[in-house]
């Protein structure tokens, strides 16, 4: 197949959809010719088969470009089929069969903690593609029945993610055991709350540090409620780290913490679980979905809650080593070679009335 790609995530290579965008395309460009349009030039060519085309980055602005530029792009290259990545589709595609994948519904589920132009754009756009896709694809079970229940479509391919492949860890020490959180640093994310139930489980005797790695999003004063809570020497902020120290937390980590209010998937959850680590994460969603037995549960809205996960995993054992074989066990049932695999399926399906 010829296929035209929104390439517009690879310019956030850590951020999860990025993350699924690169690790898709490095797999389906083996066999099928690539197409990746680009609003304006990435720092660094991406390492994935194919031919890209990125606009000035100028005179349109990357929505603009997006809406007119990637359509006319993709009927100069007579691709077979246009997948977006990331939500949206351009408006002009017309007669251009098309796929789109949505990672969750954040817009409707928890719109507060979003930015607001982010939260329109999201509100205008997803409900077009949602309509004008000859397929969609959702990232776990959870985004597909959120998606059914909102306009109704039952027809959606569910396709489920995978860790990365790390690179070798760079070792990582820490003078205590600790909790680890993953991610940007945003109101979903729920890291206040976090930092609440890590604060009460050190008031209970907690003997485990928090070390948070990630970057900065839009989540204010996340350094000022550490300072404030008296936690300074107790939680450690990593910021943006590379693949290879990633790892290294990973493999150090006593645990993996996620207790966001809404994921679509939580592609840190499966990464703790392929090094063989318990997580701590919400009760709800797709959370519970990809835990399963891998997880203590926690309510996010609820600080008490997350302060006795913290304090069971530190000091029941068996617990500890069970969800451990668990995660481990459990890492293996996702596959990014499938997921390529499943996603080539929903494109060809998509663009069989047009090769026909």
């Amino acid at each position: 197949m010829r296929i035209a790609v929104d390439g517009r995530p690879l310019r956030h290579p850590f951020v999860g959809i990025g993350v699924y965008t690169r690790e898709i395309l490095s797999r389906i460009g083996r066999d099928h010719e690539l197409f990746i349009y680009l609003d304006r030039d990435l720092p660094e060519p991406p390492d994935i088969p194919g031919v890209c085309r990125a606009g000035s980055g100028r005179r349109l602005t990357g929505l603009l470009t997006a809406n007119v530029v990637f359509p006319r792009w993709a009927r100069q290259d007579a691709v077979d089929v246009f997948f977006s990545p990331r939500h949206h589709l351009p408006l002009a595609l017309r007669n251009i069969p098309s796929v789109v994948t949505i990672h969750d519904l954040v817009w409707r589920v928890a719109p507060e903690t979003m930015k607001p132009l982010n939260r329109a754009l999201d509100a205008m756009l997803m409900p077009i593609a949602l309509a004008q896709a000859d397929r969609v694809i959702a990232v776990s079970p959870d985004t597909a029945n959120r998606i059914e229940a909102f306009c109704g479509r039952s027809d959606v391919d569910t396709v489920m993610l995978a860790p990365r492949q790390l690179p070798p860890p760079e070792p990582f020490e820490h003078g205590r055991p600790f909790f680890l959180f993953v991610g940007t640093k945003e109101p979903r994310k729920n890291l206040p709350g976090t930092l609440d139930g890590f604060r009460r489980a050190v008031a209970a005797g907690l003997d485990h540090d928090l070390v948070l790695a990630g970057s900065d999003g839009w989540e204010p004063g996340i350094a000022e409620r550490i300072a404030a809570s008296g936690l300074s020497d107790r939680v450690v902020d990593l910021g943006p780290i590379s693949s290879a120290r990633l790892a290294g937390v990973y493999q150090a980590c006593s645990a993996l913490v996620l207790a966001s209010f809404y994921e679509g998937f939580g592609i840190p959850l499966v990464e703790a679980m392929a090094h063989g680590k318990p997580v701590i994460t919400s009760n709800n969603g797709a959370m519970a979905e990809i835990a399963g037995d891998a997880a203590l549960f926690v309510d996010p809205a609820n600080a008490a809650s997350i302060a006795r996960a913290f304090l069971k995993l530190e000091r029941d054992q068996d617990t500890r080593q069970r969800l451990a074989a668990n995660a481990h066990r459990r890492a293996k049932s996702f596959s990014w070679d499938r997921a390529a695999r499943e996603t080539v399926e929903v494109l060809a399906t998509a663009s069989a009335p047009h090769l026909g």
